[in-house]
């Protein structure tokens, strides 16, 4: 008798594994109370954060965190979609909860001297932080909670996604934007369309900062 669920399977599954999960979870609480920590003693100014080189080179060591599977294209064009969906949440809800004037990572004025800098990181931003958030939270974090059944892997790594960038007025959002990636993830059994999605979310939201400031 089979005990054990599919990868893609919301029914709990007895193939609980404690190194991973562990792992993961161990991992998980340090990069929630990191992030809190982290806005907590800070005393430098991140509005100027994107021009400069050292937050680059920070930024690669801290994600050299390496079910790279097979996909189907429809699958990312259907996490584009559900991103957008999370997106017009966000705006709505922004006016409640100020959650990108609490990120406070954009600058005030554009500065060219700092245009390679600002180019830099946002192609850090655009490439190697989708990638390893994606292959952490969705690609791990689902395999390590997939005992619990897909669908509570998918809610619990939302919400861990959500708390461990440290910004409480952005929560919501961000645990929807965690839990619509994990879906995908789940359906597609791959982290590829969440990392091309997430991707492609960071760049447009990088090229609308570049407008706003240049233009």
């Amino acid at each position: 008798m089979q005990t054990t669920s599919s990868p893609t399977s919301a029914t709990p599954s007895r193939d609980y594994k404690a190194v991973p999960f562990v792992g993961w979870s161990i991992l998980a609480i340090l990069f929630i109370a990191g992030s809190f920590a982290s806005r907590e003693i800070s005393t430098e100014d991140t509005q100027n954060i994107f021009y400069d080189y050292g937050f680059a080179v920070t930024t690669i060591v801290y994600y050299a965190i390496l079910g790279l599977n097979p996909f189907r294209w429809r699958w990312v064009g259907i996490a584009i979609g559900l991103i957008i969906g999370v997106l017009i949440v966000s705006v709505l809800l922004e006016p409640l909860l100020h959650g990108g004037r609490e990120q406070g990572l954009s600058p005030d004025e554009w500065q060219p001297e700092h245009a390679r800098a600002f180019l830099l990181n946002g192609i850090i931003i655009s490439t190697v932080v989708p990638f390893t958030e994606e292959l952490f939270f969705r690609g791990l974090g689902v395999r390590a909670l997939r005992f619990l059944g897909g669908m509570s892997a998918v809610v619990i790594t939302g919400f861990v996604f959500g708390f461990s960038h440290g910004i409480l007025g952005a929560l919501p959002p961000l645990i929807l934007f965690g839990i619509a990636l994990g879906w995908v993830r789940l359906r597609s059994d791959s982290v590829w369309p969440g990392i091309l999605a997430h991707g492609f979310y960071n760049a447009v939201g990088i090229l609308i900062v570049y407008l706003q400031l240049a233009y």
